[in-house]
């Protein structure tokens, strides 16, 4: 029988010590681990890169290791396609900050966005999530530029689209599609989630209905950081 790593006997006895104890909490550091409980500083550091993989924890260069803090964000037929209400609900602070906006023409190659142009352009908006002023994730959303006149007007930094197009357009969008993997995103996405290198990340594309018709009022994909968000299916029997 393979005897269990001191540095993940260490990780293990940490993860329990950890469970209740508050996010943003300072972790004790390899020196402080290494008096406390009698191992080596390879071992002690090995124990909180452990505790890193497991998502349970931050490590800030120069500053610590603190306790780290995950929400559920649920994904629901059910539920509006909202980062801003699905976080909230989850009890945390969502924000967003807008990185581009552009009206363009449709590009066949995707045979969504035709659709979604009905004949005309579509306006393509990319913005960085955030959850409690952490970056969660880089999101772009496709829309019918013909059917939101003015949209570009309206958009900026911590808002809700879903509200914008809800409030101002009168269109309510429901989920229609949904699908994610875990994947590696490429050099310029890993940078705006603050990744040093590109690490796996979920991620999500979301085809969205005009609520109550078959007309397709959105297209999204987003890369989200897994240390922040995460992912929670719900799937409920037609009732």
């Amino acid at each position: 029988m393979t005897t269990r790593s001191t540095y993940l006997e260490l990780a293990d006895r940490l993860a329990d010590q950890l469970r209740d104890t508050p996010p943003g909490t300072r972790v004790a550091s390899e020196y402080e681990l290494v008096a406390s409980h009698g191992v080596s500083r390879l071992t002690a550091r090995a124990a909180l890169q452990e505790l890193e993989h497991r998502y349970l924890v931050q490590r800030v260069r120069g500053s610590g290791t603190f306790v780290r803090r995950r929400i559920d964000y649920t994904i629901s037929k059910h539920i509006v396609p909202s980062f801003t209400a699905t976080v909230a609900a989850a009890g945390a602070r969502p924000g967003t900050r807008l990185l581009s906006v552009r009206r363009r023409d449709p590009e066949p190659v995707h045979s969504y966005e035709p659709e979604i142009a009905d004949g005309g352009s579509i306006v393509e908006v990319r913005r960085l999530n955030l959850v409690d002023g952490e970056v969660a994730g880089v999101l772009t959303s496709v829309l019918p530029g013909d059917r939101l006149p003015g949209l570009e007007e309206h958009l900026g930094d911590d808002f809700s689209l879903h509200t914008l197009v809800s409030q101002v357009y009168g269109v309510q969008l429901q989920r229609y599609r949904h699908q994610v993997l875990l994947d590696v995103p490429d050099r310029d996405v890993a940078d705006l989630l603050g990744d040093e290198a590109p690490r796996p990340c979920w991620y999500a594309e979301s085809l969205n209905r005009v609520k109550g018709t078959t007309q397709l009022g959105e297209y999204s994909y987003t890369w989200s950081n897994p240390h922040v968000i995460r992912m929670v299916f719900q799937i409920e029997e037609e009732g």
